[in-house]
């Protein structure tokens, strides 16, 4: 009686983790496809597992399953009952309509009373493997693997968070393992708990493996070592949509901006340089309602300029001493970078010429014949331009008004109104251009907006890229905010252009000569703003969060008539704010820089991470692979190390069974043991066969089995098993 006691409540034990498991199964599947009812799935799955725990016969558990199944679809899909005339003829009427559908090859449509039918079955047959896992095998690690790696793939491929299911799972299963484990060595050797006694060995296994799971939740993760495979891989099938995948850097098309990006560390170019600064390439200027192009009928014809007179629409700074920055390209790229206030540009290769592009700006470098010619170092001569804070506050007559060409005021005609409303908004109030971009620049870092580079949206062909990012995701990286800057500052009247280039980079030494060593790399190519300031000209903006504007601004504002004290303050505050955004990036850097060696001194370490695991798999698939020479020895050794008992000989004669089985030397279904062994004498010209399954007999159907040792048959098993070497 003790023993049944103790077998139900350990089989209720068993069957109350794995339905635990099985909920985690279920709730995505009802969660992601609006399946519902998940109450009743899970009665289902109790109700079999019941059946199973009192081993209920064959016919009625499948009588029991049969009408709850049928009672769940009549209930569910109609308004009758199972018993009625009706709820039976629509349950046959679906089934014969649905096999009728399969068998034409019409899987779409299917019926959802059907697909209900068929999600039990498939249920059912999980259920038969789970239980079959656990009284056969003793064992539940392959549906354990399966779980993590089902959670696991709609984890990551699907909007489920499965985070806290894959914990609970592993705990779980490591606790079913442990059990299923503790089990099969009591069979082994044949020893009989108390249930007081088998509690004794469960709760403290039970309890250590929930305190650790425990602390492991509790204590801190590691971010992610490797980007979300998902945009990458939907990108690659060309099927990006809202998570496309693109990879970092300068490219040619701009003309639908979005998407997530892979980083990318390569070094595109080091520059020499007395201080930092961004690197200009070109300037866009018309936009597509998903990114940017340039306008061409003639307006960007290349044109051939001197090494000394690359000069842009943004004037050097002619009342300070021009500076030189050497540029040291490590990827061939035809195009010169660009400092604010570039003067000229000067290198040492006589067959390559300059050339601009009238309407970007930028200089391309190419051979006499035409074709592109990248430099292999150049040095660029620039004097940064300077703005008066006194002219930036100082508000414009119409006199000072300057012409500017109209297609930087360009927007599309579908632009939403509530773009135009919110820019508006923002500058309501200033009096200068200056303080409605400055309005506008700042309201990106007040609003709620964030800087992301992962899961950035597309829009949609209907959908216009800056009103999404304005008023729907409110995340992304420079491209959103830069382009939804210069929309903005084009709804309010004042011109604006996107820049694309570089920032300043990583500095990374000092040369002898004094100047600093920046290393740009891909992860450093950056879109910001330039607006075009009436009675100052061009002028660069950075509204993208994280990052500062490169505008070098002499607060000369003294306290004087024409100075009220309102516009210091604001002088001051502005000063302030500048100063503090500038230490805070350069904090930011100085962490990155130290993050960077840290992963460079690492290396080594992640190389041997790295080789570590593949050496393991190697040494996997050759142990698989060479398991029939080494496998008997092992065996060998353990059965030495086990009691000599009849259930040591029930366990050595399954384990040369299954090795014979390795040589071809099968039993067949009709064959008697005593046949079988014959078989196997005749083939290795023994009779050690018979001995061992005279032996092995024994110890089913001898009445004096506890007076059989495993030494009687030792030599002649130990024999067998070398022999399945050969």
């Amino acid at each position: 009686m003790k023993k049944e006691s103790t077998y139900y409540i350990e089989m209720t034990l068993y069957y109350i983790i794995l339905f635990l498991i099985l909920r985690e199964w279920l709730v995505p599947v009802v969660e992601l496809t609006s399946t519902g009812h998940l109450e009743l799935l899970l009665l289902f799955i109790a109700i079999a597992f019941l059946l199973n725990i009192f081993e209920v016969s064959f016919l009625i558990s499948w009588v029991i399953k049969i009408v709850y199944i049928s009672w769940f679809i009549v209930r569910v899909y109609t308004d009758g009952t199972v018993f009625s005339g009706a709820g039976i003829q629509f349950l046959v009427t679906d089934i014969r309509t649905n096999i009728a559908l399969l068998l034409a090859g019409d899987w779409e449509v299917v019926t959802d009373p059907f697909r209900s039918l068929l999600f039990f079955v498939l249920i059912w047959m999980l259920i038969y493997l789970i239980h079959h896992w656990l009284t056969v095998r003793k064992t539940i690690f392959y549906f354990f693997v399966l779980t993590v790696f089902f959670i696991s793939t709609l984890d990551t491929f699907t909007t489920y968070d499965g985070k806290a299911a894959i914990v609970k799972v592993v705990l779980l299963g490591l606790m079913m393992t442990a059990l299923l484990y503790m089990k099969r060595l009591i069979t082994q050797t044949g020893t009989t708990f108390a249930f007081s006694k088998y509690i004794r060995y469960i709760l403290p296994m039970t309890i250590t493996i929930v305190v650790v799971g425990f602390i492991a939740v509790l204590l801190p993760k590691a971010a992610p070592q490797w980007p979300d495979p998902v945009p990458y891989i939907k990108n690659l099938s060309g099927k990006g949509g809202q998570n496309s995948m693109s990879q970092v850097g300068i490219g040619e098309d701009d003309s639908r901006l979005g998407g997530s990006f892979e980083a990318d560390d390569t070094v595109v170019f080091t520059v020499h340089s007395p201080d930092k600064q961004y690197w200009r390439i070109e300037t866009k200027d018309f936009y597509t309602s998903k990114g940017w192009e340039s306008i061409t009928d003639g307006i960007n014809d290349e044109y051939e300029v001197l090494q000394e007179e690359a000069f842009t629409s943004i004037l050097p700074n002619m009342n300070e001493e021009a500076k030189s920055a050497y540029v040291y390209p490590e990827i061939d790229r035809a195009y010169v970078l660009q400092p604010y206030g570039i003067m000229s540009v000067l290198f040492d290769e006589p067959d390559v010429r300059l050339y601009q592009e009238r309407g970007t700006e930028r200089f391309n470098t190419k051979s006499p014949d035409g074709s592109n010619r990248p430099l292999t170092q150049y040095e660029v001569v620039y004097s940064a331009p300077e703005y008066s804070y006194t002219q930036l506050k100082t508000p414009v007559t119409n006199s000072e008004l300057m012409y500017i060409d109209q297609r930087y005021l360009q927007l599309p005609e579908e632009l939403p109104d509530r773009v135009r409303t919110l820019a508006a908004d923002t500058v309501e109030g200033r009096k200068t251009d200056y303080d409605r971009a400055k309005a506008i620049e700042q309201y990106f870092k007040r609003s709620g907006f964030t800087y992301e580079t992962d899961d950035v949206a597309v829009p949609a062909e209907d959908q216009d890229y800056v009103d999404q990012f304005l008023f729907e995701t409110k995340r992304g990286y420079c491209d959103n905010f830069s382009t939804s800057m210069v929309v903005m500052l084009r709804s309010v009247g004042i011109p604006a252009r996107w820049v694309k280039g570089y920032a300043n980079g990583t500095e990374v030494d000092k040369t002898d000569e004094g100047l600093r060593v920046f290393e740009v790399e891909n992860n450093d190519a950056h879109s910001w703003v330039e607006a075009y300031i009436d009675g100052i000209g061009w002028m660069p903006f950075e509204p993208t969060i994280g990052f500062v504007n490169q505008s070098d601004i002499n607060f000369d504002m003294e306290l004087n008539e024409s100075a009220p004290e309102e516009l210091l303050r604001e002088q001051d505050l502005e000063r302030q704010q500048i100063e503090q955004e500038v230490k805070e990036q350069e904090e930011s850097e100085k962490q990155a820089a130290q993050k960077k060696r840290s992963s460079s001194e690492g290396s080594g370490s992640t190389w041997i991470v790295l080789i570590i695991p593949a050496l393991l798999i190697v040494l996997a698939i050759v142990g698989i692979k060479t398991r029939r020479k080494w496998m008997p020895k092992v065996y060998i050794q353990a059965q030495r190390r086990k009691p000599s008992s009849p259930s040591t000989i029930q366990s050595s004669y399954k384990v040369l069974m299954r090795q014979l089985g390795f040589l071809g030397l099968k039993r067949k279904p009709d064959e008697t043991l005593h046949a079988f062994a014959a078989r196997v004498d005749g083939h290795f010209g023994t009779n050690d066969m018979s001995k061992v399954t005279a032996v092995y007999e024994k110890t089913i159907y001898s009445k004096e089995k506890g007076n059989i040792q495993f030494e009687e048959i030792k030599e002649s098993w130990e024999y067998l098993i070398n022999r399945t070497t050969g």
